[in-house]
């Protein structure tokens, strides 16, 4: 963060409530201002840094009490499993569904963040798009979303993901213009918005909701829009190690040959990546019988 801040900060990792207490009365606007760079503002550092601090929710409400902005923070805590710290913005009213667009419990179920998902549920956070249904596998909901024709109703929503307008962002320039590039590449039709809802359904082990989507339409081999690292339901199964879900896929023809755009990998790679062994081994092996037949 900008050079202002770095007091703060410091404070914040330290742990230090009282310090940063102080630097906020002698100084307000560290509590309300943006920085130019890293996290936009102090709260966003404190829920995504102190973490693993026990006072956590102390330094939170310091910030919370000096005026801070508490909706993008909201956002911030869903990203990185934040339950405390999310109950506290949740209490000091931050909206439980965003100020529009993204969402955070969409930026929970991206990152896989169960206990923010729990409690964002708990608190009345509305599944109010295809994705969302297809994440949580509100098989109900997702019927919902679809005409008796089988064509999709605008209320499904548009594809979109946790990097909001990359251009506003406080990222580094050749990564904003890496995720330009792919939001400028979005179609935004149809079959894409059900593409992008399949693979939530993956991710999250949602076979009954998988199922349905298919039905509808899903490409089971699409590597959709809307994720930066990009890859078929089949790569986020195994990323996430859902056996279950990996063996229905292959079942209904999913190739485990396929690599991501990103890091050029298949399926067993991200298997591997996400530290699950046997589950990258099942794979390999498929992937040499798929190319052996």
């Amino acid at each position: 963060m900008d050079t202002k801040f770095h007091p703060a900060i410091a404070a914040i990792k330290s742990g230090d409530v009282e310090g940063l207490k102080t630097l906020v009365n002698q100084d307000p606007s560290l509590a309300t201002a943006r920085s130019s760079k890293s996290h936009p503002t102090l709260l966003q550092c404190v829920v995504l840094d102190a973490i693993d601090l026990p006072n956590k929710v102390e330094l939170t409400k310091v910030l919370i009490d000096a005026g801070a902005e508490i909706n993008g923070p909201l956002c911030a805590a869903a990203s990185i499993g934040n339950v405390e710290a999310a109950g506290a913005l949740l209490d000091a009213g931050a909206l439980v569904n965003g100020t529009g667009g993204w969402s955070p419990l969409e930026e929970a179920l991206y990152w896989d963040n169960d206990g923010v998902i729990k409690l964002l549920l708990y608190r009345g956070a509305s599944v109010h798009n295809l994705r969302l249904a297809a994440g949580l596998g509100r098989v109900e909901l997702i019927e919902g979303f679809f005409n008796s024709d089988g064509s999709l109703k605008p209320e499904a929503g548009k594809i979109d993901w946790p990097f909001g307008d990359p251009q506003t962002s406080n990222l580094a320039k050749p990564i904003k213009e890496e995720l330009q590039s792919k939001i400028e590449a979005w179609s935004n039709d149809s079959r894409e918005i059900i593409n992008n809802a399949f693979v939530y359904a993956c991710m999250h082990n949602r076979l009954e909701a998988a199922k349905l989507l298919l039905q509808k339409g899903a490409d089971i081999n699409a590597i959709p829009a809307g994720f930066d690292y990009a890859g078929t339901g089949l790569h986020y199964a195994a990323l996430r190690g859902h056996r279950t879900m990996v063996e229905f896929l292959l079942e209904h023809g999913a190739n485990p040959t396929v690599k991501d755009p990103k890091v050029n990998n298949s399926p067993a790679g991200w298997a591997d990546y996400g530290g699950h062994k046997e589950l990258r081994e099942y794979l390999e092996q498929t992937a040499q019988e798929h190319r052996s037949s």
